[in-house]
């Protein structure tokens, strides 16, 4: 199942604060860092969807925009529950396999994919283009279950 380590991953795992732990700890600040970034988009796009519900109940409190509105709303507060309880980047993962920079490479896009995409969710529902965020919100979700599928070996994926 493990691969033999290299004589780098074998002094890291001898001598506590090696050069290699500060990489990982840097890959598990950076994982944070995204996430955090994606969970606070989200966090506002939940704050601008009360604002739009608050304004279309004080003119028409039975409108069907507000249950179109509160099913966007709970979609995107299971996407939050999914970002935040995510694996973390290098949680285990990098001290049992070898990470190549391809791999990284990969990460690294699909990260920037994420915030990307949490942006324009944002963006679309602050222009008005409620329709355009639910399906922003089911391609959030495809990424980020494609992310947690790359802190796995590609033979476990």
């Amino acid at each position: 199942m493990t691969k033999e380590l290299t004589p780098l991953e074998r002094l890291q795992l001898m001598i506590p604060g090696y050069r290699g732990y500060k990489t990982k700890d840097l890959i598990r600040q950076d994982d944070f860092l995204i996430r955090s970034s994606v969970k606070n988009k989200l966090e506002l796009t939940l704050n601008k969807i009360a604002e739009v519900e608050a304004q279309i109940a004080s003119s028409s409190p039975f409108s069907p925009e507000l249950k179109k509105l509160e099913t966007l709303a709970s979609k995107i507060r299971t996407v939050i529950g999914d970002v935040a309880s995510a694996q973390g980047g290098g949680a285990d993962v990098y001290s049992r396999w070898k990470v190549t920079v391809e791999a990284l490479d990969e990460i690294v896009k699909n990260d920037l994919d994420m915030v990307t995409v949490a942006e324009e969710v944002y963006n679309s529902l602050s222009s008005g283009k409620v329709e355009d965020v639910s399906l922003k919100i089911d391609q959030l979700k495809k990424i980020i279950s494609k992310r947690q599928q790359l802190f796995f070996p590609p033979e476990y994926r």
